[in-house]
């Protein structure tokens, strides 16, 4: 069984695991309505579902352009709930932390921005469980914001997460939820749940083992030196954010 494929599989990969059957989608770091957004295509095939985006001006467009309910909120820990906290903007690379989770970046404004957990907007907007489809890409603040959400509760069928894997914080957190990483196209890793995995065989075992661990030393040397260069090139002028590229092309571009 293949498990690596490229980011371009994607859309046609998800439409076979789904196959027809309508859902619910919970899209996390939402982004632009349409472009890049992991739940464009299952929304105009007639999917329900949840849009949470913190950036105001995006969540106000996605609000115009999306018939999915938007919270204009960022997810994180319940010890975080009900503050607020510094988003450092950087275009779709957006994140709470103020390093960035993609080297080669600087954060182009701070705005403030309400802090819930997932289980509190999910439970508001009446989601149903299980969950079909969870997508979660918000610039290294996964682990804090997979701390607010109940994995027996709402028990998706398919987590698509994107990780840079210069850790396997992520990766084990989702393990120890009973999950189970099956396939991983461009930066998105996916996880059902343990008990439905099917058997990867192999060379598909090799695929992921070789990503997420016998290659981990050599890609944290290479981040460090990353940001050491960035730390060097602190008075140099970085690349701006988004113009002229997609969400996933910028990324791959920064992350080669």
């Amino acid at each position: 069984m293949r498990t690596v494929f490229p980011d371009e599989a994607e859309e046609r990969l998800k439409a076979e695991f789904f196959g027809p059957a309508r859902g619910f989608f919970v899209d996390v770091g939402a982004n632009d309505p349409q472009c890049g957004s992991q739940s464009w295509a299952l929304e105009q095939a007639g999917w329900r579902g949840v849009l949470i985006e913190p950036q105001p001006d995006l969540a106000e467009k996605l609000r115009r352009n999306r018939s999915a309910r938007v919270f204009a909120a960022a997810c994180s820990s319940p010890g975080n709930a009900g503050k607020t906290m510094p988003l450092y903007l950087a275009g779709m690379l957006s994140s709470l932390d103020g390093g960035l989770a993609v080297t080669g970046m600087r954060p182009q404004g701070i705005v403030e921005v309400p802090i819930r957990t997932l289980d509190d907007m999910l439970t508001e907007a009446a989601a149903p469980s299980p969950i079909d489809f969870l997508s979660i890409d918000i610039e290294g603040h996964e682990v804090e914001a997979l701390t607010g959400f109940d994995f027996a509760r709402w028990r998706p069928r398919l987590i698509l997460m994107e990780d840079h894997v210069t850790s396997l914080a992520k990766h084990r957190l989702l393990l120890r939820s009973g999950y189970r990483l099956i396939r991983r196209t461009g930066l998105n890793g996916w996880y059902v749940p343990g008990d439905v995995a099917p058997k990867q065989g192999f060379f598909g075992w090799w695929s992921i083992a070789r990503k997420y661990y016998f290659a981990l030393p050599i890609r944290i040397l290479r981040e460090k030196k990353r940001r050491l260069r960035d730390r060097i090139r602190l008075g140099r002028r970085l690349p701006a954010t988004g113009v002229g590229t997609t969400r996933v092309g910028l990324k791959r571009l920064l992350f080669r």
